[in-house]
């Protein structure tokens, strides 16, 4: 468990800064969610990223005590080494190298999901899923087969899978049928009670990317 209460400071978007809000909320460690108003930049631009301990000013950060660290791939290991579940970083140097393998094709994959935010022609986001999306969706599946989680047991990198895998069934409900070990494995983090708890939350963000309805979670 973390020492201090940690803060987690983001947009009021999900994008880069979600998984880390997720994998926290699915251990139940209480943390700030600091969010900033994308459309008043200001108390972070003229403000908190002036003053910011840390050579690296940036969002997301993550706050723990006096100690500040940005970047979100750095992020989300501090989130999981705080949980006290030391496995979520990998059991072996192999494993951790798996892991980072994962991270970098998911990092691939948000980038197209952000770019087709910006395709507004339905037949052009047709053809931008099968062409652009798909082929990240099929390795990744493929690589995840009948297992419950990425590497065989749960770590850091599940987060931003399953949260891919949710934005992906926002933006086509029927998409991810003809993948379903992503939807499952989707489930498995989402349907935890700390998961839920959290988007119940006053300060759970809805929105994938700032003032882009595509994408936006429902949340009853």
């Amino acid at each position: 468990m973390a020492d201090s209460k940690l803060t987690v400071a983001y947009w009021d978007c999900q994008a880069a800064g979600h998984p880390t809000r997720l994998l926290l909320a699915y251990h139940k460690i209480d943390f700030e969610d600091k969010t900033y108003v994308v459309a008043e930049g200001d108390e972070w631009f003229k403000k908190d990223k002036l003053s910011l301990n840390t050579n690296f000013p940036n969002l997301p950060y993550i706050k723990d005590g006096d100690f500040v660290l940005t970047e979100s791939g750095a992020v989300i290991q501090y989130a999981a080494l705080k949980t006290g579940n030391e496995e979520l970083l990998g059991k072996t140097k192999l494993d951790e190298i798996r892991i980072a393998q994962f991270a970098g094709v998911l990092r691939d994959q948000i980038l197209k999901l952000y770019e087709v935010t910006g395709v507004k022609e339905e037949a052009e986001r047709d053809k931008f899923f099968e062409e652009k999306i798909a082929p990240f969706t099929e390795k990744i599946s493929k690589v995840l087969g009948d297992k419950s989680y990425c590497i065989g047991y749960l770590t850091y990198v599940d987060f931003p899978l399953a949260f891919q895998s949710d934005v992906l069934m926002r933006m086509r409900p029927e998409y991810l049928k003809k993948w379903p070990n992503l939807v499952a494995h989707r489930d498995r983090i989402w349907n935890s009670e700390g998961v839920q708890a959290y988007r119940k939350s006053r300060t759970y963000p809805k929105s994938f990317v700032p003032f882009e309805p595509f994408g936006e979670e429902k949340v009853e």
